[in-house]
């Protein structure tokens, strides 16, 4: 290994270690009450050397979400391993993304609070959002699902694919966002989390069928 090449190598895990730090910090104390001194300290940096690395601590929070995305990713496509058509498909990545937000919640809520960010805030374009969204999310394997379910005369043509596949994936995480956010309240309707949302995969998934 070359010496650029070592470098290159040193600084992506110097980078590793910082994402993990800033997860360890953003979990525990909430991201509105971490500050970059915290994140320094825990990854036994200076502050100056973790501004050469992230400019913010939305920065840092892109980073910290976009790994809990590629996380869920991989969660979701495991569940549609098998054969099955693709609305079948469709529900089963629905219910693993409810699984994955009890296993692990802070990665559910970072996705969550990435979700809602304004980009401008951040240092990251509109490009980089489509990026983000169409290659490296669940978005991607909702968007070949619905093709297929079209291909597959199960789902309806008459709505433009890309419409679909973030209108499900939108849904999702409204749903799987209030479910978890808000226990006593369904508890005081004497409702379940799963029976809201078996309810909401049936509707979805009967309003997008041909």
């Amino acid at each position: 290994m070359g010496i650029a090449e070592r470098k290159q190598r040193e600084k992506q895990l110097r980078r590793e270690e910082i994402v993990l730090a800033a997860e360890k910090i953003f979990f525990s104390k909430g991201f509105d009450l971490s500050t970059m001194d915290d994140i320094a300290e825990e990854a036994e940096l200076s502050k100056g050397t973790l501004y050469l690395y992230f400019k913010s601590k939305e920065d840092l929070h892109m980073a910290v979400a976009r790994k809990a995305i590629h996380l869920l990713k991989s969660v979701t496509l495991q569940a549609t391993e098998g054969g099955a058509n693709a609305l079948e498909k469709l529900g089963r990545m629905g219910r693993a993304c409810m699984v994955f937000s009890r296993t692990n919640p802070d990665h559910m809520k970072a996705i969550i609070a990435q979700e809602e960010m304004n980009p401008q805030t951040i240092n990251i374009t509109a490009d980089d959002v489509q990026e983000l969204i169409y290659k490296e999310s669940t978005v991607e394997t909702v968007i070949q699902l619905v093709e297929q379910g079209v291909a597959e005369k199960l789902i309806r043509a008459d709505i433009p694919v890309l419409l679909v596949a973030n209108t499900l994936w939108m849904t999702v995480l409204s749903v799987v966002r209030f479910v978890t956010m808000k226990p006593a309240l369904l508890e005081a309707l004497e409702l379940s989390q799963d029976q809201i949302l078996e309810s909401h995969f049936e509707l979805v998934l009967n309003g997008i069928k041909s």
